[in-house]
């Protein structure tokens, strides 16, 4: 075995230890976040909150905006499978999407810091974080003990975002971690009933134009 071949050997036998750790640290997350969501840029009358339910590899994100109403996403990391379900007056639908396959929707870099503080009662470090689409750096905190996939957003980060910031065309809304509740949701909060269309975008798309071109 040459120098060479045992120099890229152990770099990489080093990057796997690191893995390793790192998922160590990192327990798979069964329970509740729940988020309240501010515009920062301009102040609005708009009340939002978001709650994430985990159990493992399922996730449930349930948005709430007073203007708006309520969205609701499940996925299954593990089967690799994504609803969007949307209530109308006549049909149930569950939309399916490519959220478990989605990746981060910003482009951003980041940089740990040496600061502490504990946001909706667990400890999270902070992070300065410039997004492409902000001329500002954020002061986001991250909590490393919880993986990132279960907030939903900002995937690359080494833990869950607890504090963070989302552009947006209207405008820019700062998500804090009002409290974390651990527990064992049931298994059918992660699923939908019967009653549901399993449809695609396009499909969704065409039946919702015909519903409502015919005013049915």
């Amino acid at each position: 075995m040459d120098k060479g071949f045992q120099a890229l050997y152990f770099l990489i036998l080093c990057l796997f230890c690191i893995q390793d750790f790192h998922s160590q640290n990192q327990k798979p997350f069964s329970g509740e976040l729940t988020y309240s969501i501010e515009r920062v840029d301009k102040k609005d009358s708009v009340k939002a909150e978001m709650i994430i339910y985990a159990r493992d590899s399922l996730i449930r994100v349930v948005n709430f905006n007073s203007e708006t109403g309520k969205q609701e996403l499940i996925k299954h990391l593990r089967f690799g499978k994504s609803y969007l379900l949307i209530d109308t007056e006549k049909q149930k639908f569950a939309i399916r999407t490519n959220e478990h396959l989605q990746k981060d929707t910003t482009t951003y870099t980041f940089k740990k810091s040496l600061s502490f503080k504990k946001v909706g009662g667990i400890r999270a470090r902070k992070f300065k974080v410039k997004q492409l689409e902000i001329k500002n750096e954020q002061a986001f905190f991250v909590h490393m003990k919880i993986s990132a996939k279960y907030a939903n957003t900002f995937t690359s980060l080494p833990g869950l975002p607890v504090i963070y910031f989302i552009p947006s065309e209207n405008g820019l809304h700062k998500y804090s971690l009002k409290s974390i509740k651990y527990s064992e949701p049931p298994l059918q909060l992660f699923t939908f009933g019967k009653e549901y269309k399993i449809v695609t975008f396009e499909e969704f798309s065409e039946e919702f134009s015909r519903l409502y071109e015919s005013g049915q």
